[in-house]
């Protein structure tokens, strides 16, 4: 570093295009995020359509023409025919024990 005759100090000129270098470079980290690859932007989308497959599976009768709202109402109504039996068979299990213990 120099000094100018007005007695402040003067910066090289190789100092200044450093930290002008560095500035841009955080402007640029800031700025422009790294795209994903298409590969993993896929990747959620692939694991959702692997969730659904496997809910068509277990869900019997499903209908692949009514789409999502379809498949959810169609798992619910299953969901609540199940517990519907369990209730039945509780019921049942409690009658028949009843009645083998007089």
């Amino acid at each position: 570093m120099g000094v100018t005759l007005e007695g402040q100090r003067k910066e090289s000129i190789w100092v200044v295009m450093r930290r002008q270098r560095a500035r841009r470079a955080l402007v640029k980290k800031i700025m422009i995020r790294p795209k994903k690859s298409l590969e993993a932007s896929r990747r959620p989308c692939r694991a959702i359509h692997r969730r659904v497959k496997t809910l068509k599976e277990l869900v019997p009768n499903t209908k692949t023409s009514e789409g999502l709202d379809g498949l959810f109402r169609q798992t619910a109504d299953y969901i609540m025919a199940l517990e519907m039996k369990v209730r039945v068979m509780q019921t049942l299990v409690q009658v028949l024990s009843e009645t083998n213990c007089v």
